[in-house]
């Protein structure tokens, strides 16, 4: 993985990070639409599904900004749950119920 995000997500495969390098408004439209359409919030800009990487500076998308794993991991100091003493716990586990691939990823690093 070229960029592991907070909650073990491959930021290098992200089609918003990808998107936010290229400079893509269509692409960053469509997610926009696309997480508009599945209930988690009424009307998003292109501009608020931007994304940088979760761990580094610059724009965090709106799912992205306020994760509470992320918050966790940058209180920490540390780059990603893999590196926590505590993983896997609670604050997490609602992200790698619906996404496993993320927790295997942090168990994967952590097993290095």
């Amino acid at each position: 993985m070229e960029m592991t995000g907070c909650c073990g997500m491959d930021c290098g495969s992200c089609e918003a990070r990808r998107a936010t390098e290229r400079n893509d408004i269509e692409t960053l439209s469509k997610l926009a639409a696309a997480e508009e359409s599945r209930g988690g919030y009424s009307f998003i800009l292109p501009s608020k599904i931007k994304c940088t990487g979760c761990t580094g500076p610059g724009a965090k998308s709106i799912t992205c900004s306020d994760c509470r794993v992320r918050m966790c991991a940058l209180d920490r100091g540390i780059p990603h749950c893999g590196f926590c003493e505590e993983f896997p716990c609670d604050l997490g586990d609602i992200i790698w119920e619906a996404v496993p691939e993320y927790k295997n990823n942090l168990e994967r690093i952590r097993s290095r």
